[in-house]
């Protein structure tokens, strides 16, 4: 009985530990400061338009797609995004 108590024990804090995950977005994505996961910017990603407008670019964070510009979160069009 011992054992057992010790077993579900520990499954319990392993499961715990899992659904800790620091970063609540998959592979591809980022949280941006509203909480919402944004895939990140990639060359020709504006192409796909299933996944939306808004990406997460490493040099400008949250970028906007339309009308054939970027733009970042003061609505400046980016110039050489891919630089």
């Amino acid at each position: 009985m011992k054992k057992l108590s010790l077993i579900l024990i520990a499954l319990i804090i392993g499961a715990i530990a899992i659904n800790c995950d620091s970063d609540p977005c998959d592979e591809g994505y980022t949280q941006i400061d509203n909480g919402v996961c944004v895939p990140d910017y990639v060359v020709g990603i504006e192409k796909s338009v299933e996944l939306g407008n808004v990406f997460y670019h490493p040099k400008y964070g949250a970028i906007t797609y339309k009308d054939g510009n970027w733009y970042n979160n003061e609505n400046l069009i980016l110039k050489n995004i891919n630089n």
